[in-house]
């Protein structure tokens, strides 16, 4: 079995071309991602400079197959 590729969190040192998240609401509460090759950053959209969390695009793939096939359903356990 291979191992889940490492999750990163850094700092957001690079100009990108971020894109805010189509689920945003209006009051603030935004996440961004961009993509710099075989990897998918995350950071929140009101702290420009603040943490940024990336991982590999296969985790990536495996992250979102599972929230909307419901395998991460809120509440689920």
């Amino acid at each position: 079995m291979t191992q889940p590729s490492t999750v990163r969190v850094g700092r957001n040192d690079a100009k990108s071309a971020w894109k805010k998240s189509s689920y945003s609401d209006h009051n603030g509460d935004c996440v961004e991602l961009a993509e710099f090759g075989d990897v998918v950053a995350f950071r929140d959209s009101k702290d420009l400079y603040g943490p940024v969390v990336s991982v590999g695009r296969r985790t990536m793939a495996t992250f979102v197959s599972a929230l909307t096939s419901g395998q991460m359903a809120a509440g689920r356990r």
